[in-house]
């Protein structure tokens, strides 16, 4: 005890703190401004959060730092190895090993087919292993320390101006402003007109077409419909396809994606035509971009306050977050967490009395049975509303009965959509303003397959749904058509069903022709990357996906 020097403790004050530093502080703020627009919350509650469990997680390590010194210095050292060892390695599997990751979207995680992780995971803890023996063995038990200190520092002061320059440049610091999108007139139609796009995520056209082949009694509830099944998307994931079916304006990466959602909403050629010819415009979508200055054109948003209900319970996600992203392979599968975990967090102040709208399907059909579709004399009415559709968690059987979403499939999911959808479709027919409203019933991409099932081919979502009936149509039964349609001839279709159009009317394009239609391939783990194809065939053709070489990075 008389050799010992309490400045031997300084290199264990320095591993804890880097340790703490990059599990609990760069970890979740790096998380944060790479997905801000995923997480409800504001960056002085996320990093509130973090130096609370930063300030612990540094007290305790310390701790065990100090029993191991007193107990004696080899262990100390072992420790100090340890400690280094964990640090560099979490560093490296955090920031590096990442680009295989199974997604958080909801789905049912099948590890077996991600077990070349565990094998990544074996190689570097398994060199970082052999490299710190090899520091242990050569390094005399001062320059050891010393060693370890300095790097560990240099490390977390890299990181720590990394994180700064991150926060700074990704506006993570610019306080969100919430909104409410209001149910109260969901269901309430105008006696005049109205234009309804109802949105279903993630159905595959392919699939509707085994489902009307089955189910024989689909084709008679959209008998005044027709559905354009030879239709190819413009993404293949939600977040852009949905502003490109309201704006008809494609995103290249050539921009912030905000600038370019706020943008594009305020250019809308359709939204531009409602607001001209007099449509109350609603809007029931809450994963689109939104401000004060865009809020105005929907008569159904509100600000309102968002607070967080418990730091402690926050934590718990969080954790499971950073360890999902950082921990190893064996200690991720116990990182998984339901897709509303923060959202059960949330906390809304005030609020108007007006119900807020829900993506449920299943909250939506149930609403709509309970309150049923009324007509009022007022101005014309625009709805968009967009639901989770087939989008997993897979929660529903062919009914829509809720089931253990380990129980569920897709099938079964997009079955119950369409049973939805349907249910809405008559209680649109039995009300008094089935003839005067346009409704468009489609998906903002489709389907094909789960991750590690296909490779690269799942993301070619390029099969939408797309349903369409005019005001005053009506068949005898729903009419199939095979005409080449790209979404990027939905505006001209929306101004012909605005000016009274029949659903066959609206496309210029027949059965027969040929045409090229572009589709841009990327996946949400990666929308930094979007590569270009060009669908020269059937829609559903995967041999006439031609990639064109040309790619839009960011």
């Amino acid at each position: 005890m008389k050799k010992r020097d309490k400045k031997q403790l300084l290199p264990g004050i320095v591993v804890a703190a880097a340790i703490s530093f990059l599990v609990f502080l760069y970890a979740p703020v790096d998380l944060y401004c790479s997905n801000i627009s995923e997480f409800w919350f504001d960056f002085g509650i996320l990093i509130r959060a973090s130096l609370g469990l930063f300030l612990i997680s540094t007290v305790v390590l310390l701790l065990i730092y100090i029993v191991l010194w007193l107990i004696h210095p080899v262990l100390y050292r072992i420790g100090l190895a340890g400690g280094f060892l964990g640090l560099i390695c979490t560093y490296i599997q955090g920031n590096f090993l990442i680009r295989n990751l199974p997604p958080l979207d909801g789905t049912t995680i099948r590890w077996e087919e991600y077990t070349f992780l565990r094998t990544e995971d074996f190689i570097l803890w398994g060199i970082g292993f052999v490299v710190v023996v090899l520091m242990y063995i050569f390094l005399k038990r001062d320059l050891l320390s010393k060693t370890v200190m300095y790097l560990s520092g240099g490390l977390t002061l890299m990181l720590l101006i990394t994180a700064v320059s991150v926060v700074f440049t990704s506006g993570a610091l610019q306080e969100k402003v919430h909104y409410q999108y209001g149910a109260d007139e969901q269901f309430v139609m105008s006696e005049d007109q109205n234009f309804v796009i109802l949105l279903l995520d993630t159905v595959d056209s392919r699939t509707i077409t085994e489902l009307l082949d089955e189910h024989p009694e689909y084709s008679e509830v959209f008998r005044d419909f027709t559905y354009f099944e030879n239709t190819v998307g413009a993404y293949s994931c939600t977040e852009r396809s949905v502003p490109y079916i309201l704006s008809g304006d494609w995103y290249e990466n050539d921009e912030p994606f905000d600038d370019y959602g706020k943008r594009v909403y305020q250019e809308s050629p359709l939204f531009q035509t409602l607001q001209e010819r007099g449509y109350n415009m609603e809007l029931c979508d809450s994963e689109l971009y939104m401000d004060t200055e865009l809020m105005h054109m929907f008569s159904n948003i509100h600000v309102v306050d968002f607070e967080l209900s418990s730091y402690t319970k926050f934590a718990k996600p969080l954790l499971k977050l950073i360890g999902f992203r950082y921990a190893p392979f064996e200690l991720k599968k116990m990182c998984t967490f339901k897709k509303a975990a923060f959202a059960e967090l949330l906390q809304v102040e005030n609020t108007p009395e007006e119900t807020s709208c829900s993506e449920s399907d299943h909250v939506f059909k149930s609403q709509l049975d309970q309150q049923g579709i009324t007509v009022e004399d007022s101005s014309k009415k625009f709805k968009f509303i967009h639901l989770n559709g087939a989008h997993v968690p897979y929660i529903y059987d062919k009914d829509m009965n809720i089931i253990n979403e380990l129980d569920g499939t897709y099938e079964q999911s997009a079955q119950a959509t369409m049973v939805g959808a349907m249910d809405y479709v008559e209680h649109l027919r039995n009300s008094e303003a089935y003839d005067n409203t346009v409704l468009i019933v489609m998906s903002d991409h489709g389907y094909n397959g789960s991750l590690g099932q296909s490779g690269e081919a799942t993301w070619m979502r390029q099969c939408a749904l797309l349903l369409i009936k005019g005001r005053n149509e009506h068949h005898d039964t729903m009419q199939i058509s095979q005409a080449p349609i790209s979404f990027e001839d939905l505006q001209e279709a929306y101004v012909r069903l605005l000016d009274g159009r029949r659903s066959d009317e609206v496309f210029d394009w027949k059965e027969g022709d040929a045409r090229e239609r572009r589709f841009l391939r990327y996946s949400f783990l990666d929308d930094d990357h979007m590569q270009e194809y060009i669908q020269t065939g059937y829609a559903s053709d995967m041999d006439t996906m031609i990639p064109t070489g040309r790619e839009y990075n960011r």
